[in-house]
């Protein structure tokens, strides 16, 4: 893993690697939920972006599996149905 900067939240470092440890290791980690799990436990002044490199560079340290969800969002087409449109 690189060095850290010096504005990175060491508390959500400890909460990044609680989260890692308890998951089973076949079972993808969704990057997305998981910086959204950690962003409502702990306050810190992190993007999100930021939460989810981190999550990113420490599950593929680990060697875990991670599943890139995307959030929630209205004008985002899954790629089902944009196949089917054609």
């Amino acid at each position: 893993m690189r060095d850290l900067p010096r504005n990175i939240d060491a508390d959500v470092v400890i909460e990044i690697s609680k989260l890692l440890d308890d998951r089973a290791k076949s079972v993808p980690v969704p990057v997305h939920k998981l910086a959204a799990m950690i962003r409502l436990g702990v306050e810190t002044r992190l993007t999100d972006h930021s939460i989810e490199e981190l999550i990113v560079e420490m599950a593929a340290t680990r060697g875990l599996p991670m599943l890139f969800d995307l959030p929630v969002v209205d004008n985002v087409v899954p790629f089902a149905l944009a196949r089917r449109s054609r």
